[in-house]
């Protein structure tokens, strides 16, 4: 009898929410097919503009779907279109991809045809990488490839793992000094000895085993948020939402299955990158424990090579790994200027 109520409670609310008029979804849609996956593309926002703003999601694995219900992007897509791709084997990806595709080459031949999909779906309009993490090394990795880059016209370069080779070390330095501050607080000591001391041997972080143990403090750290505690504007969606628009709990889960099978562990864009001469703006957060400042200066240096000079570099001086929530209305403030300029 329990689980009858149940049933009937959750039957009536799925039934009062499929009766809710509220629409959190307006705009466009399409999909790209390639490979064995069916990757969704959500364009929202100021078609009208002439600007599309390509959003490249973290990961690998992570998704496009959550971030455009957050205050930034709705704020940003008064001004500009927003076209937010889930990548094969994320977010709300569909199809049967073989592992074999996950590869950092295929991720850029499907971006490609997400460009060349808007180009010609929206009458050739400027288009501006906007890439987050592991968005920002695909957007490093597209523009460094044959003569993609002659179809964009900006990038915004944000906390990127364009380099994990040299990156990642630095990031278990990050955790091994935040598990000393726990320790010298008397914070959950056994815990975090276990890690400080794990993160002392220097482990070696092209082997997977090693990146999900790592990972695994790392997420305990605040390596993506300098203040963890700090009230921040999410999503405008709750359960509701979920079930009126295109984001649904899908989107945790696709991640799940790529990231084991996706090793791009030794990836290293630094010396590739001095082809990048679209202009670029990198932003990066001080207190990244994800991918350390130092990572931020390697960017920025990257780019182009020493003689470039159409590329900027903004710190965020409050900031870790998620500054476009964190300083949302100085992200926001950053993120037109360069954008208006180009």
């Amino acid at each position: 009898m329990k689980k009858l109520e149940i049933l009937l409670t959750f039957s009536l609310l799925m039934l009062l929410v499929a009766c809710k008029k509220e629409d959190f979804y307006q705009g466009d849609h399409f999909f790209v097919k390639n490979a064995g996956a069916e990757m969704p593309v959500y364009v929202k926002g100021n078609i009208q503009s002439g600007t599309f703003i390509l959003f490249l999601h973290g990961g690998p694995g992570g998704n496009a779907s959550l971030p455009s219900f957050m205050p930034v992007s709705k704020e940003l897509e008064s001004d500009y279109a927003f076209a937010y791709w889930d990548q094969r084997g994320s977010g709300l990806s569909i199809g049967n991809p073989d592992q074999k595709t996950f590869t950092v080459e295929q991720f850029v031949d499907d971006l490609d045809l997400v460009v060349e999909a808007i180009k010609l779906r929206y009458h050739h309009p400027r288009i501006v990488f906007y890439g987050i993490s592991w968005g920002g090394a695909l957007g490093c990795a597209y523009l460094s490839t044959k003569d993609y880059q002659q179809k964009v016209d900006g990038f915004i370069c944000m906390d990127s793992g364009h380099n994990l080779v040299d990156g990642l070390p630095k990031s278990v330095v990050f955790v091994k000094e935040y598990a000393q501050r726990q320790i010298d607080q008397s914070i959950d000591v056994e815990y975090w000895t276990e890690a400080r001391d794990w993160c002392a041997t220097q482990p070696d972080m092209t082997k997977k085993e090693n990146y999900f143990k790592y990972d695994g403090y790392l997420t305990n750290t605040n390596a993506y948020r300098k203040d963890p505690n700090q009230v921040v504007q999410g999503p405008e969606v709750g359960a509701t939402g979920t079930m009126n628009s295109y984001l649904s709990l899908a989107i945790f889960f696709n991640g799940q299955y790529l990231v084991p099978r996706f090793n791009i562990l030794e990836l290293n864009l630094s010396e590739d990158m001095a082809k990048i001469k679209t202009p670029s703006i990198v932003i990066w957060g001080r207190h990244d424990g994800v991918n350390t400042i130092e990572m931020g200066y390697d960017a920025y240096h990257s780019i182009g090579g020493p003689d470039f000079q159409d590329k900027e570099l903004v710190i965020l001086e409050n900031s870790a790994h998620e500054g476009y929530i964190e300083e949302q209305d100085l992200f926001i403030h950053t993120f037109r200027r360069f954008v208006n300029g180009l």
